[in-house]
């Protein structure tokens, strides 16, 4: 199964990406993925990614300005790559992303078929806590994915496996190096997933089930998430995004 089958991504979508790490991995795998069936598949971020290696499949442009980027995304909206956009590069290594109101507008574009946007930082920890103003989630989302990294779970409440753990703890009410439990990870997924447009489809990701006893614990979790918020959540994609396929199940509501 393609990631695209897997998130049931139609002709036109506005996808943002939050939550744990893998989703600079996951940007670059549906670009490259949709790139190749399809024009106008745009990859973002609204707040910070690393600069991806030259590639193929990729065109990048920076600009402070929105209508450079919109010129720029004019004249190569017709190929079989994906645009990379952001602001300007960052002495770091990263990119600085765009506003999400840009992402809205160009959005709006004629040709343009799909955006993926970045739009959460969790430092490649496989959970993390949301402080004031994350994520950055353009309102016109369609569909959001929250990722989760099954090696967080059991384990410590820290900052090793828990970006911005302090967050986590006064969120919920638990102790740093306390368990995190299933019910955690679901109140901070929650968390990430309010700030979204009430009408975008949720579809969550569990990453790494590749690693020992990741798949039953990544299906005992997507069973209790699915229990949790019926209307919202209606399918749960299981995953190891360092592999091809990366898809492993799907788990539906």
């Amino acid at each position: 199964m393609t990631l695209g089958q897997a998130f049931s991504i139609g002709n036109r979508e506005s996808i943002s990406l939050v939550g744990g790490g893998g989703k600079t991995t996951l940007l670059y795998a549906l670009g490259r993925e949709l790139s190749a069936s399809r024009c106008g598949v745009i990859l973002t971020t609204t707040t910070k990614i690393l600069e991806p290696a030259p590639s193929p499949f990729l065109l990048q442009f920076l600009s402070n300005e929105l209508g450079d980027i919109k010129a720029w995304l004019t004249e190569n909206l017709n190929r079989r790559q994906s645009l990379l956009i952001a602001r300007k590069r960052l002495p770091n290594g990263k990119l600085e992303g765009i506003f999400p109101e840009w992402a809205e507008e160009i959005f709006s574009m004629d040709g343009v078929t799909t955006i993926v946007n970045e739009a959460d930082g969790s430092a490649g920890r496989p959970l993390k806590a949301p402080r004031v103003g994350e994520p950055v989630i353009p309102q016109n989302t369609t569909l959001l994915v929250p990722l989760i990294g099954i090696d967080g779970m059991g384990c410590p409440l820290d900052e090793e496996r828990v970006f911005r753990s302090a967050i986590a703890s006064r969120l919920l009410n638990l102790p740093i190096g306390s368990t995190v439990t299933e019910d955690a990870i679901v109140r901070l997924l929650m968390e990430w997933i309010k700030s979204g447009p009430a009408g975008a489809r949720v579809v969550p990701l569990i990453n790494k089930v590749d690693i020992p006893g990741g798949m039953e614990k990544a299906q005992k979790l997507a069973r209790y998430l699915l229990a949790v918020d019926p209307t919202r959540i209606r399918r749960i994609v299981l995953a190891q995004l360092q592999q091809f396929p990366a898809v492993k199940e799907v788990v539906p509501g």
